[in-house]
C-alpha cells in the first residue's frame, strides 16, 4: 500500500553527489535549468540562495538542504553582489583539484549533487513536486532519519575509504525519499499526486491500481473498496488529483507496460495482457496516444539505445 515507493521504483530514482567542497570567500556559484533534480547541503557556514521565482534571496545555514526538483536555476554566494561562476566550471575545477575562488577564509562548505528519473515515463508525480524544497537546519535535526542520513553522506564525502563513493550515492537517494515525507508532512498542498497520498481513501484506490493494473477495475469497485459511493469518489478523485480515476489507472497501465517493454523480453500481446488490454490493438492505439510512439517502435529504439 506504498505508492511513492511505487513510483520511485518505476521512474528510476537515483542520485550523484558531485562533491564535498569548502568555498573561499567570496565566492558565488550559478546553477542554470537542469534536467535533473539538483540538492545542496550546507555542511558549515552560511550563504544566499536566489532563483528566477525569488522576489529576493534566501539565506541558508549550516544544516539547511534545498532540493530544485524540476532543475530549476538558481545561484548560491556567501555575498549578494560576488560576481557568479557557473557550476559546470566549479565541479570543473574540483575535479582537476583546483581551487576555482581565490579568497584565504573558507565562508562555506556544501556538498552539491543531483537526483534523476527516467523521463520516457510519464507521470502525475513528476509534474506535482514543487520548485524548491527547503528543510532547514532546525527540521533537519528534528527528523531523526534525515539527520543521520545527512550526517553519514558528510562523513562518507571527506572519507578516502573504499566505498564511500557508492555510499554517498545510494544514502543521497534515501535521503531524497525522507525530504519528501517531511515535505508531504509540512506542506499545505490540496490537490495533485503528492496531496493525494495524503489522502487515506484516494491513497488506498492508488496503492490497489498499482498493485493490480491487470484487473478489470471500474468506478463502482474501486469506490466500494476505499468506502466510497461511486458519485463521491469520482468527484473527490477529480478534485484532488486532476484526473478522473479512470485516467490514471489508463496511465498507470501504460507506465507499467513502458517498463515491461524495457525490461522484459515478452510479445506484445502478453504485454497488454498484463497491463490489462485484451486487444493489442487497443493497447497500441492508447500507447501511442500517451508516449507519442507506437509500443513496437518503443521498443526498437529501446533496444537500439542499449545496443549503442
Amino acid at each position: 500500500m506504498d505508492a511513492i515507493s511505487d513510483i520511485l521504483n518505476l521512474i528510476k530514482l537515483k542520485s550523484s553527489v558531485y562533491f564535498r567542497k569548502d568555498f573561499l570567500s567570496p565566492w558565488g556559484m550559478e546553477m542554470d535549468k537542469s534536467p535533473h533534480a539538483q540538492f545542496h547541503l550546507v555542511v558549515w557556514g552560511h550563504c544566499y540562495l536566489k532563483t528566477g521565482q525569488m522576489k529576493k534571496p534566501v539565506e541558508l545555514y549550516t544544516g539547511d538542504i534545498v532540493v530544485f526538483p524540476n532543475g530549476d536555476s538558481h545561484w548560491l554566494a556567501d555575498n549578494t553582489g560576488n560576481k557568479l561562476v557557473a557550476g559546470s566550471k566549479v565541479l570543473e575545477s574540483h575535479r582537476k583539484k583546483k581551487q576555482i575562488f581565490k579568497g584565504s577564509r573558507i565562508s562555506t562548505t556544501l556538498v552539491c549533487g543531483h537526483f534523476e528519473f527516467d523521463k520516457d515515463y510519464i507521470h502525475p508525480f513528476l509534474q506535482s513536486l514543487p520548485k524548491l524544497i527547503h528543510i532547514s537546519g532546525t527540521e533537519r535535526r528534528r527528523n531523526s532519519w534525515i539527520e543521520t542520513v545527512a550526517s553519514i553522506i558528510i562523513q562518507e564525502t571527506e572519507s578516502d575509504v573504499p566505498g564511500s563513493e557508492i555510499i554517498t550515492t545510494r544514502l543521497a537517494e534515501v535521503l531524497f525519499i525522507h525530504i519528501l515525507r517531511v515535505y508531504l508532512q509540512q506542506s499545505k498542498i490540496s490537490n495533485g499526486f503528492l496531496a493525494a497520498l495524503k489522502d487515506e481513501q484516494i491513497n488506498h484506490a492508488l496503492a490497489l491500481i498499482h498493485k493490480y493494473p491487470n484487473r478489470r477495475w471500474t468506478l463502482e469497485n474501486i469506490a466500494r473498496i476505499v468506502g466510497m459511493s461511486r458519485s463521491a469518489f469520482a468527484a473527490k478523485f477529480k478534485e484532488v488529483m486532476g484526473i478522473t480515476p479512470m485516467n490514471y489507472l489508463t496511465n498507470w497501465r501504460l507506465n507499467k507496460a513502458l517498463e515491461l517493454i524495457k525490461n522484459k523480453k515478452l510479445p506484445m500481446i502478453e504485454i497488454a495482457e498484463q497491463v490489462g488490454y485484451s486487444s493489442e490493438a487497443a493497447f497500441g492505439r492508447a500507447f501511442k496516444k500517451q508516449f507519442n510512439r507506437t509500443p513496437v517502435l518503443m521498443k526498437k529504439e529501446y533496444r537500439k539505445t542499449l545496443a549503442s
